[in-house]
């Protein structure tokens, strides 16, 4: 069915704007004055360009940082007391991104149709994870939507910070890595063999290191267009086999077992987990439904596997605090804190606290 973008006006003097669906222009009119709108433009969206796919937005795509500004413009625009549609509206209207603005639109589109802002967040699953739609439908249910987009702006920048330092961290050993290979490859490929040239010495009367040298020199400068291939091949088949297949589980257990890595990645992993679960705690959301969204927020396969464990425990009568310390995966801290917030019943306040502490140590570490 043909898509319409339009603008029109509420009975109130309020300016919106959208799309729908309809047969054709003159049912999109008629859809529209049904909604009590003053129509101002009507006109037919393009096919091509368009980051809506025929069975809706699941090509919209928004970078973390952006999404992060989103979550925090809307709820000062909520807090200063605007309404969600004039709120939606205005951030749209300043977006520059297309991406963004699209979404923005698709979000005003639904809510204005009926639908509650949690609902429109899920038909973009690529953008709002599990636990975004969660809390935003706790917000909405409680009257309390601006204080949940604030909290959730803050997990986000949270995240980018500490993702952001990684990756700094990172670029200096993986400059001199790439130098140091380079370096290699340009001796092994051209002056090693002008070097060997020059000493006119039979390869016989060499020692075997020389020797193995100059075969690695040869295979190098005779079938380098054999070794890319390879190596593009062999990093083909990583990304399908271990990053995205079977092997994966594998691979984040030997991350998990590298003296300083495994380190960093417990400390990432427990100040997320600790974040999601005490934010959802917060917002009244029960334990056990709590925990297959926070399986979702985390990224090693091991510690996933752990929390689906740690969900079937607490299912089965036991607190949250011994099955969290038989998987021997979190660090010792999370759990004391865990069980005093049990004791006292202050199990959010606690969690969020060593989120704060475990995200502090990621930085250090």
């Amino acid at each position: 069915m043909p898509s319409f973008t339009y603008k029109a006006v509420t009975t109130i003097g309020q300016d919106v704007a959208g799309e729908l669906e309809a047969a054709d222009r003159r049912s999109a009119l008629r859809e529209l004055v049904t909604r009590g709108l003053n129509v101002v433009e009507v006109t037919d969206k393009p096919a091509r360009g368009s980051l809506l796919g025929p069975s809706g937005p699941t090509r919209i795509r928004v970078r973390p940082r952006q999404l992060a500004v989103l979550t925090r413009q809307l709820a000062i625009a909520l807090q200063a007391g605007l309404p969600l549609m004039t709120a939606l509206d205005v951030i749209g209207r300043e977006l520059e991104q297309p991406s963004a603005k699209e979404l923005l639109a698709d979000l005003a589109r639904r809510v204005q149709q009926g639908a509650s802002l949690s609902d429109a967040l899920g038909e973009h699953p690529r953008v709002f994870e599990p636990m975004y739609q969660r809390l935003v439908r706790v917000g909405e249910t409680g009257g309390m939507l601006d204080e949940v987009l604030d909290q959730l702006a803050d997990m986000l920048e949270r995240r980018i910070e500490l993702r952001e330092r990684v990756k700094t961290a990172a670029i200096y050993p993986t400059i001199v890595l790439l130098l140091g290979i380079a370096s290699v490859a340009v001796i092994v490929t051209f002056i090693v063999p002008r070097i060997l040239a020059s000493l006119g010495t039979s390869p016989a009367m060499m020692p075997w290191p020389t020797r193995v040298l100059m075969f690695a020199s040869d295979v190098v400068f005779g079938y380098w267009w054999a070794l890319l291939g390879g190596a593009a091949a062999a990093v083909a088949a990583w990304r399908q086999g271990v990053l995205r297949g079977p092997g994966r589980r594998w691979y984040d257990g030997v991350k998990l077992r590298v003296p300083i890595l495994g380190r960093l990645i417990r400390q990432l992993e427990s100040a997320r987990f600790a974040r999601s679960l005490g934010m959802l705690a917060r917002g009244g959301v029960a334990i056990t439904e709590s925990m297959p969204v926070v399986r979702d927020a985390l990224q090693n396969t091991l510690i996933r596997e752990a929390i689906q464990q740690l969900g079937e425990s607490i299912k089965s009568g036991e607190s949250i605090t011994a099955p969290l310390q038989r998987t021997g995966l979190f660090p010792p801290l999370l759990v004391q804190m865990v069980r005093v917030g049990e004791n006292t019943g202050r199990l959010d306040e606690m969690l969020l606290r060593s989120a704060a502490v475990h995200e502090g140590q990621a930085r250090v570490t």
